[in-house]
């Protein structure tokens, strides 16, 4: 009688544990997807499914289903939502987020890809002032608290920014 209960109790913790790990492979499924999608739409910067894949196992074992949830960035049934902004989120989180992101990707070359970009040409010395002023620490503080909703997040990264851009600024005509 004694074994019929225990089996019965070790059952029902697998099973219970077993819905779990599906809900996450769903959580993780949803995001990864809807990260490729935003990339193949030209939303976000370039992708490959497998970085995709490391993010949304980064955000979902890190933060966790239900967070996710709370956060309003997944539906109830698993499904992300697809009108979610990340700009609520925990301090803690926001940094678990971030991390994911520079342990997946290459942030820091993407980043100085769509600088250059924008930028147009520069000269040398414009191009070596925005290389210093973008640095990881200022990155991933300016998208944790993004993230975090804080407001002004990005002051502290645009102000060395401005000043590189200042320094090829075309002289007043006078």
């Amino acid at each position: 009688m004694k074994r019929t209960a225990v089996s019965g109790a070790l059952a029902a913790l697998l099973l219970l544990g077993a819905c779990g790990a599906d809900e996450e492979d769903k959580a993780k499924s949803a995001i990864s997807e809807q990260l490729m999608t935003q990339q193949k739409n030209e939303q976000m910067v370039e992708l490959d499914k497998e970085e995709a894949d490391c993010i949304s196992d980064g955000m979902v074992e890190g933060i966790g289903v239900d967070q996710l949830k709370e956060y309003g960035f997944l539906n109830e049934d698993g499904s992300v939502d697809e009108n979610a902004t990340t700009s609520s989120m925990s301090k803690g989180d926001a940094k678990t987020l971030v991390n994911s992101m520079f342990d997946c990707t290459d942030v820091m070359a993407t980043m100085k890809k769509e600088l250059a970009s924008s930028m147009g040409e520069q000269t040398p010395e414009v191009k070596q002032c925005f290389d210093e002023a973008l640095t990881e620490g200022r990155v991933r503080k300016l998208l944790q608290a993004t993230f975090a909703g804080e407001q002004g997040a990005n002051q502290e990264l645009m102000a060395p920014l401005m000043q590189c851009a200042m320094q090829g600024a075309p002289s007043p005509q006078g």
